[in-house]
This record gives C-alpha cells, structure tokens and sequence, in this order.
C-alpha cells in the first residue's frame, strides 16, 4: 500500500522533463551539476526558470555570479549526467574529473558543454524560494547549438523521445 507522499513522489516522476547540465563560474570557483526541473518562463523577453536546492555547491555560485548556462543534453550523454546529478562541487571539479569538454561562452563566463545539443546562456534576473529549492530566473542572452540529436529526458528512467 502506498502513503499519499510516496504516492505523490511517484505521480511526480511520470512528468518529463528535458535533462540537462547547469554550469557556473565566479571567479576561480566553478561547478557543473545535473538539473532537471527547468522549464521556459517567457518567450519574449526569452527567460527560463531552473530549480536547484540550496545544498547543492552551485547554489551560491549562481546567486554570486549573477549569471549560469544551460546545457541540453543529448541521449549519449547519460553517464556524465549522473556523474554530475551524484557528486558534490563540494567535495570535487566536475568538469575536470569527469573530463568535460567546454567552450569559452560567448557572454558570460560560465563554460559551455562542449558535447550538449544546446547551450544558452543566462543573465540571472531574479531568484526565489519554492519549498526547498530555489527557482533561478535567467534571461537567454545568447543560445548556440551545437550539434544535432535526441535530447535525454527523465521520467522514471532516463530516456529519448524520438519526435
């Protein structure tokens, strides 16, 4: 029998959402972290939402740094999605242990993932508490893609929807 919260965490898995990899530099700190629960806001001006909790060591980077990429992820990119969902910033360089390619990101100085599909770049223009996550809001300030493929979502289970 189920309890209603494990009930409600189980009815909330089956909601795709598009996995992709967060990155963020202030100054000589960095961080890459595996997010899930982003989404679009606006189209006009572009902004999206991403939310991630304040134990995560990205959390204050963004707040720092007034600024964050998004990297959407195609269907190859599993392993490192789960390197970088499992492991703190706290505690070890993602990019360097997992060997994460970047990029020189062309308005801010967050990296970009060398092998994403998309990356967007991101002003932050405002953050707020919603239960134990913060919600960032960022403004796309310059989007790039970077190769073509199936984007990796999550459900239950990591996955691809072939359109």
């Amino acid at each position: 029998m189920y309890t209603k919260e494990k009930t409600i965490r189980e009815g909330l898995k089956k909601i795709a959402n598009t996995v992709t990899i967060v990155t963020c530099q202030n100054g000589d700190k960095r961080d890459a972290t595996t997010v899930a629960w982003i989404t679009k806001v606006s189209n006009d001006p572009p902004l999206i939402m991403a939310s991630i909790s304040p134990k995560r060591f990205i959390h204050n980077l963004i707040a720092e740094a007034k600024e964050f990429n998004v990297a959407i992820l195609g269907e190859e990119s599993e392993k490192m999605a789960l390197f970088c969902g499992t492991k703190s910033g706290y505690n070890v360089d993602k990019l360097r242990e997992f060997n994460i390619k970047t990029l020189k990101s062309s308005l801010n100085s967050s990296p970009t993932i060398k092998n994403a599909l998309v990356s967007l770049e991101c002003k932050l223009i405002n953050s707020f508490e919603v239960g134990d996550h913060t919600a960032f809001i960022g403004e796309i300030v310059a989007s790039s893609i970077l190769k073509e493929g199936n984007q990796l979502i999550i459900t239950d289970k990591l996955c691809t929807l072939d359109y």
